[in-house]
């Protein structure tokens, strides 16, 4: 009883076990008590009074032992089961027994004797499993209204099996049968269940052991359905994790690669001594230069980092947005008209205060700007605008650059996100939109992203005016 499957099998055909024979044997007491035996009852009421009815024209018997002897051979042919004459004290006169000729009877056990006595009928019922039987006891009444006798007949159901075996056999058949079936229900509905928690369960034994599965199929009562879809998914969000962990391990490898080469070759031409001051002196701003562009990556690392450990803190301040948004974006500005990219800007002056990290909230807008002017081509435009929205305000980055396939749009978002589909995000460790999400989460904003191949994209700053307390 190890596995499931059998423990579930169990569980089905317990009740059946238990209930089934419980009820064949309810049944056939019913049965047997409440028609067999009484329809017996009646049957030997009326034998016992047609006794009696003999026994009127022959008031002899209840004298003479030889008279009662003669009429108990006389109908002796005629009874089945036990007949016996009483006295009034309740000793036997005579006996007669078609199922025990040979049995010695003892009047003083007989049930019922003393209400007979009393002039009472008598009916005792001894109702085993083996041999239930019927005793009837009739006072025979003289016309003086005295006790002259007692007729007392009895019957077992053995002597009349023949008339119920059938039913009791066929009661047996059907329970065996329903027993039959509800085993075979049972190792059904029990497969049923077994089979899909079996395969979410190698499911999860096949992931902790680092083994890729094919997806679960989502099959059975909806627990389980839930269950299925809860061991795809886990599956899924590992199998990113570990494309995650190898595209991270490879952009790093790949964006920290070329500065060190350039900064070894540079410190290796230092050392060797051979040349002049002017090329040492371009040697080493070339150091600073990698050394500079060095210092985001990292940044952004150590940024992630301290994201993932919930170890980043704002520095949130009151600040007037429109002098905050205006000053934000002037670098900007220069960076995208050096580039030969059109700016425009659609900001009110009456935008509201709120209350923000200035630095942080500030990375996120040079991300998503640095973005535009990096992935927009040589005469494409770039428009910054904000606004106001009940209680949230908000600025947007909108460009006409290559765009974003709508399938990436929730990756571009993921860590060491690399488009392989277009042009956008071909380079860097894929860190500044996953950073920029998180601090404006942290605000408690959303980072939206609107676009299209081809046709430019939008991202939605949403910040609220007040913040959560």
């Amino acid at each position: 009883m190890a596995s499931l499957r059998s423990r579930l099998i169990l569980s089905h055909l317990a009740p059946l076990l238990i209930v089934i024979p419980l009820a064949g044997l309810i049944l056939i007491y019913t049965l047997e008590t409440q028609v067999v035996l009484a329809e017996l009852t009646d049957r030997l009421t009326e034998r016992a009074n047609l006794i009696i009815q003999a026994l009127e024209d022959q008031p002899e018997v209840w004298k003479e032992d030889d008279q009662a002897a003669i009429f108990i051979s006389d109908i002796s042919e005629l009874v089945q089961g036990q007949f016996l004459l009483l006295k009034s004290d309740g000793s036997l006169i005579a006996s007669y027994s078609s199922e025990s000729p040979a049995q010695t009877i003892d009047a003083s056990q007989i049930e019922g004797l003393d209400t007979a006595m009393q002039g009472e009928k008598s009916v005792v019922i001894h109702y085993t499993l083996q041999n239930p039987s019927v005793e009837v006891l009739l006072p025979v009444i003289d016309a003086r209204q005295q006790l002259v006798g007692i007729v007392a007949v009895s019957q077992s159901l053995e002597s009349i099996y023949s008339n119920i075996g059938n039913v009791r056999t066929s009661i047996l058949i059907i329970l065996v049968f329903q027993l039959i079936i509800g085993v075979i229900i049972g190792i059904y509905l029990a497969g049923k269940i077994e089979r899909p928690i079996g395969r979410a369960a190698t499911g999860v034994i096949d992931i902790a052991a680092g083994i890729d599965i094919d997806p679960v199929p989502e099959a059975g009562p909806r627990e389980i359905r839930q269950l299925s879809a809860a061991v795809n998914i886990l599956a899924e969000r590992l199998r990113i994790l570990e494309e995650t962990r190898r595209r991270s391990l490879a952009n790093i490898v790949h964006e920290l690669g070329r500065p060190l080469g350039a900064i070894r070759s540079a410190v290796h031409m230092l050392i060797t001594g051979n040349v002049d001051h002017q090329v040492e002196h371009e040697l080493l701003e070339g150091v600073n230069r990698e050394i500079k562009r060095m210092q985001p990556l990292l940044d952004d690392l150590a940024l992630l980092h301290g994201q993932v450990t919930g170890s980043m803190s704002l520095d949130l301040r009151s600040t007037d947005f429109n002098d905050w948004l205006t000053s934000s974006i002037l670098p900007w500005r220069a960076a995208a008209l050096e580039k030969g990219l059109e700016w425009n800007t659609d900001i009110p002056v009456n935008l509201p205060a709120i209350t923000i990290d200035q630095q942080r909230m500030a990375q996120v807008l040079g991300n998503l700007l640095s973005n535009a002017v990096k992935y927009t081509p040589q005469g494409g435009s770039l428009l910054v605008s904000a606004g106001v929205e009940g209680a949230e305000i908000w600025f947007r980055v909108s460009d006409n650059g290559p765009g974003i396939d709508p399938q990436e749009f929730e990756l571009v978002f993921e860590p060491f996100f690399r488009s392989q589909k277009t042009s956008r995000f071909p380079q860097g460790l894929g860190l500044g939109l996953t950073i920029a999400r998180d601090i404006v989460n942290a605000h408690g904003g959303t980072l939206e992203l609107t676009s299209a191949l081809e046709q430019g994209s939008q991202f939605t700053v949403r910040l609220p005016i007040e913040p959560a307390r």
